[in-house]
């Protein structure tokens, strides 16, 4: 059995959004920071940064980092078609997009909700803030061009970047403005919801709304 240790609207929404679909079994432990969870020696070490997600896998390896986890969960379980399968053309896009979500748009997500994170001084965090927000609604206008003329990333199919994508897009402190500028993004977002699997990734996560 698959293990995920997350908490809700976190990354974990999209693994356990793979999790669901690939029909595999899963228990989830949620890592509470209030109750200081994330800071318990048996939680880092398995993810030593103290970040959720965490996937421990059924012969008890665990991988961390919320891309690096999805394309595992594509790649073995491929009868579930969540993602291109290695030799197909569309793959590099694929990699591609899952990338770009996890480097850009979720390190800017990260900076500008912990602004305090990336600077020695309380002073610091305003700018921060505004280039982190700045820097997001720049990689999302660089997703809504990449969608012209399709639903999905990749086509008409929607894969696990495209749920990886709409996760971050409803972290943006403004989403109804962000969808206002980048109405392709919001298409393929509205196709995301309707995913089953992501309704019942929804349900603890609460991610979208």
């Amino acid at each position: 059995m698959h293990v995920l240790y997350t908490r809700p609207e976190t990354g974990g929404f999209v693994v356990q959004a793979a999790l669901e679909q690939a029909g595999t079994d899963y228990e989830i432990v949620t890592i509470d920071k209030e109750k200081g969870d994330h800071s318990t020696s048996e939680f880092t070490s398995l993810s030593p940064l103290r970040q959720v997600p965490a996937l421990m896998l059924p012969d008890e390896t665990v991988i961390t980092e919320s891309a690096a986890i999805v394309i595992h969960l594509g790649d073995v379980f491929p009868e579930a078609q969540l993602c291109p399968p290695p030799k197909s053309p569309l793959r590099p896009h694929y990699l591609r997009w899952v990338v770009f979500c996890a480097a850009n748009l979720y390190m800017a997500d990260l900076r500008f909700y912990y602004a305090d994170r990336h600077t020695d001084g309380p002073a610091g965090a305003a700018g921060i803030r505004a280039a982190a927000l700045n820097d997001m609604n720049q990689q999302f206008q660089i997703l809504n061009a990449a969608l012209s003329g399709r639903t999905c990333l990749l086509g008409e199919t929607w894969s696990l970047a495209d749920i990886y994508a709409a996760m971050l897009a409803h972290w943006h402190p403004d989403a109804p403005t962000l969808f206002s500028a980048c109405p392709r993004l919001e298409r393929m977002c509205n196709v995301v919801k309707t995913l089953d699997c992501v309704g019942r990734a929804n349900e603890y996560h609460r991610n979208l709304t």
